[in-house]
């Protein structure tokens, strides 16, 4: 079988070979073509003026697919995709973009992309705003030593997670296997273990619509259950300071061993797939259900439901966007009809299906 960089590769020829290089701005049409069991869609150029495109600093590709910037491996190809350089590309696109769509991308972990791509501007902060600024400690009010760290939107939590095992910093230990970034997981207020994101947030600093910034203290935030409610919509996530406690660095990094290894024989990391696909229902754990309702391996093309943990769906070669819901689609109506409780996604479907 192809490696994946090879196949990605392929697509990508037989994409520009069926239609030619697209430009800038380009949106979908109806003509399609299937090579090696993908379907590949037609674009047509638009004519919204793009000369702000030149402005930035950081990169612009057109037509880029993203099955390569999905943890799914799956998704059509974007119009545009840009990976701003900095804060000042950020403010660019947001006030230049006009009418043309946004879709705002970290490391695509908690995401399924439909096959005919997304429409607009897809902006990858994976690049960018990986920074973290040395811990600044203080002693808080109960007298214990704490620390506080300012976290760019693009960090992966992993390695935020390692980075605060580092300088002795404990209360994120649980999150070093959440994949995906900061800025995502703030947004869905992401957990494991009984740890929750927004347990940590002491404040997030994000750009509006207009591109001006403004900063949100963790009390003007309401972290619930996979959601964040901000006091109005933000566009985008730019960085957040979380607040940590002191410990010992061994021991924390032990604990972020210990947590790993089990994830790792409890998921399955060694395939394709976006995290946990559906919420628990209150009281209850989406896996178990699933695995009761006897969907483990359940299978449509190339997605299936993991025999490892049924809360997971995986791509075992060149499954496609609409393989992945179909199996979503399905375990959700079987779970209804047997135990007469609806899952609900945790992962985020996007693009235009």
């Amino acid at each position: 079988m192809l490696q994946d960089t090879w196949k990605t590769r392929l697509f990508r020829f037989a994409h520009l070979q069926a239609y030619g290089q697209p430009t800038q701005h380009v949106t979908a049409s109806q003509s399609s073509r299937t090579i090696l069991g993908r379907t590949l869609y037609k674009r047509k150029t638009m004519t919204q003026s793009s000369h702000w495109l030149n402005q930035i600093k950081g990169e612009v590709r057109s037509s880029e697919l993203m099955s390569q910037h999905t943890s799914l491996r799956v998704g059509g190809p974007a119009d545009l995709y840009i990976l701003p350089q900095d804060l000042d590309d950020l403010k660019l696109i947001l006030r230049n973009h006009a009418d043309t769509p946004l879709f705002f991308l970290g490391e695509g972990s908690n995401l399924l992309i439909s096959d005919q791509g997304v429409r607009g501007i897809v902006v990858s902060l994976k690049r960018g705003f990986k920074n973290i600024a040395l811990p600044e400690f203080f002693t808080n009010k109960q007298g214990k030593e704490c620390a506080t760290l300012k976290v760019g939107a693009g960090v992966k939590m992993s390695y935020l997670a390692k980075f605060a095992a580092k300088y002795g910093l404990t209360g994120i230990e649980n999150l070093a296997g959440v994949p995906g970034s900061l800025g995502g997981a703030i947004i869905m207020n992401a957990g494991a273990e009984g740890t929750e994101v927004g347990d940590v947030i002491k404040n997030v600093t994000v750009l509006k619509e207009d591109g001006d910034l403004v900063t949100y203290d963790h009390n003007q935030l309401v972290f619930e259950y996979r959601n964040t409610t901000f006091p109005e919509k933000p566009c985008v996530i730019a960085h957040a300071e979380i607040e940590l406690k002191s410990g010992d660095s061994a021991e924390i990094q032990g604990r972020i061993d210990r947590y790993l290894k089990r994830r790792s024989q409890t998921q399955p990391l060694s395939l394709p797939n976006s995290g946990s696909v559906f919420k628990n229902p209150e009281g209850m754990k989406a896996g178990q259900l699933i695995e009761q309702a006897g969907l483990k391996g359940y299978t449509v093309g190339e997605a299936s439901v993991s025999i490892k943990h049924a809360n997971f769906i995986v791509n075992k070669g060149v499954a496609s966007a609409s393989d992945v819901r179909a199996v979503i689609e399905h375990v959700q109506k079987t779970v209804k009809e047997q135990f007469d409780v609806e899952l609900k996604t945790e992962v985020i479907i996007a693009g235009d299906w």
